[in-house]
């Protein structure tokens, strides 16, 4: 059983990002934990609402609510690694390091630094703002599910901060690259360190 930990900036970044991947982590009997950074985030919607967005996405996903970390954006970054630090993660999924976002910009220093450990992988994921994000590493996944997580985040959707149609075209070329089958959907990340295992 592996420990994955996913940080996203936002409520809906991580299933944006990779969703499908950790739902099959899940699925597999693997320990995710969710760390949230900006948590307390309101131009974009009522913070209480999105978190209760964010409870009803992992329900779906098979996340117990109680390995969901907050953090409020004036959160000093060492004390969030600190904090994220003692889950002592095999795997981190984090925010692309180019990214037009201040706070996912945040996220993705606060990932980078938790998946520092030499045993540890890390893995950079595109959550709709990244630039000069190159995927070279995919995980074929079940898109339905990933809408279905992705749809959980109705105050997004209504705001138009989400398109559905721009994440699966994203998700169907990343497929595209490594199936052969007519339909295939993938997420992309690029990989900045992984242990090779023959």
């Amino acid at each position: 059983m592996k420990r994955i930990l996913a940080i996203g900036a936002h409520y809906d970044d991580i299933e944006m990002g990779c969703g499908g991947t950790l739902s099959k982590h899940i699925q597999k009997g693997d320990e995710v934990f969710f760390g949230i950074t900006s948590s307390d985030e309101y131009r974009t919607g009522d913070k209480k609402d999105r978190y209760q967005e964010q409870i009803l996405s992992a329900g779906i996903m098979g996340l117990h609510f109680e390995n969901i970390y907050t953090y409020s954006y004036n959160d000093e970054v060492h004390d969030v690694i600190g904090r994220l630090d003692s889950i002592k993660p095999d795997i981190v999924f984090t925010h692309h390091e180019l990214d037009t976002h201040q706070d996912h910009r945040r996220a993705s220093i606060i990932g980078q630094a938790v998946g520092r450990k030499r045993t540890t992988t890390t893995l950079f994921y595109d959550s709709g703002t990244a630039y000069d994000f190159h995927a070279n590493v995919f995980s074929i996944i079940h898109f339905p599910l990933k809408e279905k997580l992705i749809r959980c985040f109705k105050s997004q959707l209504e705001l138009g901060a989400i398109s559905l149609d721009i994440v699966e075209k994203k998700n169907l070329y990343w497929g595209s690259l490594i199936s052969s089958a007519e339909v295939e959907h993938a997420e992309g990340f690029v990989v900045r360190k992984m242990k090779w295992k023959v």
